[in-house]
C-alpha cells in the first residue's frame, strides 16, 4: 500500500489487499473508494465484492466505480461526489497506481454537484452561490 494524501479529507492508494484494509480501518478511515474494474491486473487482484465485504466487517464503507484507463466521465464524478457528500469522514480512494482515484476526485472538487433542492452544492458541504456571498458581506457592514 502506497498512501499519498491529497487533502485533509481524501486520500489515494494503489490496489489495496485485505490487509491494507485493516490498517486503514484502525487509521480511522470512514470510506474507500475502488476505481479499477475487476480482473484488470489478473488473478493476483482482489475482486471488489471481497474487498467489500472485509470493508464491511470491519466497520468501513466501500464503494466500487470502475474507471478503465485514461475515462474518467462526469458519471465517475458525480459517484464520487454522492459518495463524498454520505460520507464525510476520512476517504482512501484506490486504483492501479493512484491516478484515476486522484483524477475523479481532482474533477469532483471542481465539477458543480446540485443537492436535493436543486440548488448548488460541493462534495465538501454546500456552496455559496455569488449572490449569497455578496449579501453576506454587506450584511457585515450594516452592523
Amino acid at each position: 500500500m502506497n498512501l499519498k494524501q491529497i487533502d485533509q479529507r481524501y486520500t489515494i492508494s494503489d490496489q489495496l489487499t485485505p490487509k491494507d484494509l485493516n490498517a486503514l480501518a484502525a487509521q480511522g478511515t470512514a470510506l474507500v473508494v475502488n476505481f479499477r474494474p475487476d480482473g484488470e491486473g489478473g488473478d493476483a487482484q482482489p475482486t471488489s465484492e471481497s474487498l467489500a465485504s472485509h470493508a464491511a466487517a470491519l466497520g468501513m464503507a466501500y464503494a466500487h466505480i470502475p474507471v478503465l484507463p485514461n475515462q474518467v466521465n462526469a458519471q465517475h464524478v458525480a459517484q464520487l461526489q454522492a459518495l463524498l457528500i454520505a460520507h464525510p469522514g476520512p476517504v482512501v480512494g484506490f486504483c492501479r497506481t493512484g491516478n484515476r482515484a486522484n483524477t475523479v476526485y481532482q474533477q469532483a472538487l471542481q465539477s458543480p454537484v446540485t443537492n436535493t433542492a436543486g440548488k448548488p452544492a460541493c462534495c465538501c458541504g454546500p456552496a455559496e452561490t455569488k449572490e449569497g456571498l455578496l449579501d453576506k458581506v454587506k450584511g457585515w457592514f450594516k452592523e
